[in-house]
């Protein structure tokens, strides 16, 4: 069973907590198909995976997404929360974010990936919407 990135579901990580980006094994295929991890793969160095993680907002409200897995930081964690059935990303890259047109949350948010298969649990901290600012030497800026 595979699927593009962008048609993840809530569900499909209460199925299958771990997920790969499956170009690792067959370059033949698109950047953004995925399909469920076995634990041989999770636990390939050479696998590329997206890893069901918990989400808690300053006010101590749970949600559930997923992160790139050995990933630091959210140009390269690219986290993702679903609030029901819409997908929320935190890193817009060199775009800057019309925060009028994002879902209002409570940073910062700490996420946890889920420890399963040998892997184990990852933390980090979003501080907002991340993108990269051309006009400060290319830092990640937070809005």
């Amino acid at each position: 069973m595979s699927k593009y990135l962008w048609d993840l579901t809530l569900q499909d990580f209460k199925e299958h907590s771990v997920w790969q980006l499956a170009y690792w094994k067959d370059d033949s295929l698109e950047e953004t198909v995925v399909c469920p991890a076995s634990k041989s793969d999770a636990l390939n160095l050479n696998s590329e995976l997206l890893v069901k993680a918990k989400f808690k907002d300053a006010l101590g409200v749970e949600f559930v997404g997923y992160v790139k897995y050995g990933a630091t930081g959210i140009e390269a964690s690219q986290p993702c929360m679903f609030i029901g059935n819409t997908h929320i990303t935190f890193w817009f890259g060199i775009s800057t974010p019309n925060i009028s047109n994002l879902v209002k949350l409570n940073f910062p948010i700490i996420v946890t990936s889920e420890a399963t298969y040998g892997l184990k649990e990852q933390t980090e901290t979003i501080k907002g919407y991340g993108y990269i600012s051309s006009s400060s030497n290319n830092v990640v800026m937070y809005s």
